[in-house]
């Protein structure tokens, strides 16, 4: 280092000739060295060599960066890695499930078809009494029940040691209140509301312990018809009816179910222990996760954030099959169909040829396996296990030449040159599918179409939102043929679905179908407690409907749980819809 003087000197141009030679050969060998660098120099500046190599080559170094960053972050979800250390900094005594759909309300004073709302809404609340798998009823809130010998008068006792979950006591008139509220949002609000089986049925308080239910006329499905949610009082009696779908309640209820609401986002529902009921829970939170779509899903559940995925379509939920550490649990849900109703007001489908050459034409089998949906073929009104099951009848199964001879009754021909089946007018035959917008349905009606197409028939898509179905297309009968999932009751009384008193909004005969002698007979079957006698009103019932072919009767879907293996105690066998899952979540484990 030169000194304060040399560099004093130098500025003041003092130089000797000697000392301008000694500092000329310094900057040579200084520029010598920087031509020929060694290996320390190449290390140390390694850098700025790599940031030269890097521009050099754009955009190649990009690809190779963004390849290599790819595969290091595939490598690391497909490992545990990254799941072992969120799954170590979650809560030992919290439950994460997530799965493909959104979040609606949480008031079970609306119907819903929502899986996370149903799911909420058996952890919050307690229902009236609970149906067990053959349609009887048990304890819930009530305890005991007397049933008149005309069966139009039930009486019905209630606990007296169950309390809400702000540490109120539930009384008779949060009963009397559940059930008049539900049926006037049914009756004078015109709202889908599960009190919409109470419309004909009073109700009146007895005393502080029970409550009696007068009826026009039996009804054979009157015990699933009071298995409501209790709903409180003290939080809804000031509210306007008119905005009640719209209220807080519908995110924040107050239930006296085991678990309870604490937080509410757009995607997601935090639930913690009750402290007022009566059981211990070893699972403490429940975290509720939805997901826009199954590629976030997969997502949440590699990286470690979910111990389940839930759902009916076992494609979206294919990954699973990757880890050894994850259980599957399954069950097919007989009361929930997914079908095809054909709108019997329009010109074009009252001709029942059209309806059945369709039932024909389509391989029930080849759809589901193709679509990997999961589930099990339908043809019938009924489940093949329901024990009004007709089973001497004669259901469609594909069976294209039998198809094509009932096109032939209304015109249609198969063009062997074209490969579709035209009328005389050269019109191909072609009809429009309308149906809910979801990735499942995408995938179901685009096989579907390419299956028709094969056989020589056109099917147009109208694809659609929630609210178009349920507004524009369900409640004005507005389609031609609408692809739809339903549930029904256990017990098998369908008059709801068939009845001609019943083909127009809220009520579900969407087909519009009518057939006095059905309509005589699903009243009939009303009428009697006897099995044997409603059975045979049911057998003629499936006779008929086959006959005239209202609907096309796809599958019953499967629910598939995919569980990690440190949660034990999960029970699918003993419930028949997917959103009882927790029915017994007392008793799971959480290692």
């Amino acid at each position: 280092m030169k000194s304060k003087r040399s560099k004093n000197r130098k500025k003041n141009g003092e130089f000797s000739m000697k000392e301008a030679l000694q500092e000329i050969a310094i900057e040579e060998k200084r520029i010598v060295n920087k031509e020929k660098p060694n290996i320390k120099d190449i290390l140390w500046n390694y850098p700025t060599l790599l940031k030269r190599f890097f521009n050099r080559f754009i955009p190649f170094s990009y690809i190779f960066v963004f390849a290599i960053v790819g595969i290091f972050l595939l490598f690391i979800l497909e490992s545990n890695v990254i799941a072992t250390i969120v799954e170590d900094s979650k809560s030992k005594d919290t439950f994460v499930e997530g799965s493909v759909g959104a979040i609606s309300t949480f008031n079970p004073l609306f119907v819903s078809i929502n899986y996370v709302d149903r799911a909420v809404q058996e952890l919050v609340f307690d229902r009236f009494v609970y149906i067990d798998g053959e349609g009887e009823p048990t304890e819930g809130i009530a305890e005991e029940w007397t049933v008149s010998e005309d069966r139009l008068i039930y009486e019905f006792k209630i606990k007296d040691d169950i309390y809400w979950q702000d540490g109120t006591k539930l009384s008779m008139d949060d009963i009397l209140f559940t059930f008049q509220t539900a049926k006037v949002l049914a009756e004078e609000y015109g709202f889908d509301s599960v009190g919409a089986s109470l419309v004909g049925v009073n109700f009146e308080k007895i005393d502080k312990k029970t409550i009696r239910f007068t009826l026009e006329e039996p009804n054979p499905i009157f015990f699933e018809a009071v298995s409501l949610h209790i709903v409180p009082k003290s939080r809804l009696e000031d509210e306007d009816l008119s905005q009640l779908p719209f209220n807080m309640f519908a995110r924040y209820p107050l239930g006296t179910g085991r678990y309870m609401v604490t937080r509410t986002e757009q995607n997601s529902v935090y639930l913690s222990d009750n402290k007022y009921d009566k059981y211990d829970a070893n699972i403490k939170n429940i975290v509720l996760k939805v997901f826009p779509d199954g590629e976030s899903l997969e997502m949440s559940f590699r990286i470690g954030v979910l111990d389940a995925v839930g759902g009916w379509d076992y494609d979206l939920m294919s990954f699973t099959k990757e880890y050894t550490n994850v259980n599957k649990f399954e069950m097919t849900e007989n009361y929930r169909t997914k079908l095809m109703f054909f709108n019997t007001r329009k010109d074009f489908f009252k001709e029942k040829d059209i309806r059945i050459g369709l039932n024909y034409l389509i391989d029930r089998e080849k759809f589901l396996k193709e679509s990997n949906i999961g589930g099990v073929v339908r043809n019938s009104v009924f489940h093949t296990e329901s024990w009004a099951f007709n089973s001497n009848l004669e259901y469609y199964e594909y069976n294209p030449e039998k198809a094509a001879e009932y096109f032939s009754n209304i015109g249609y021909e198969k063009n062997e040159e074209s490969g579709y089946f035209e009328n005389d007018e050269k019109e191909i035959l072609s009809f429009t599918l309308s149906y809910f917008d979801n990735v499942t349905n995408d995938r179901l009606v685009t096989i579907l179409q390419q299956m028709l197409k094969e056989e020589g028939v056109v099917l147009k898509l109208e694809k659609l939102n929630y609210n178009q179905i349920t507004q524009e297309i369900i409640a004005t009968r507005d389609f031609e043929v609408l692809l739809y999932e339903v549930e029904t009751t256990i017990d098998p009384d369908q008059y709801n679905l068939w009845h001609s008193l019943k083909s127009n909004y809220p009520d579900l005969n969407i087909s519009g179908y009518s057939y006095e002698r059905v309509d005589i007979l699903l009243e009939d079957a009303r009428k009697t407690k006897d099995r044997t006698l409603r059975k045979e009103k049911y057998d003629q019932v499936q006779k008929y409907l086959i006959a005239d072919a209202p609907a096309l009767f796809l599958y019953n879907p499967r629910f598939f749980y995919f569980v990690k293996d440190s949660i034990s105690g999960i029970d699918l066998d003993s419930i028949e819809y997917s959103y009882q899952r927790f029915h017994n979540i007392e008793e799971w484990l959480l290692k």
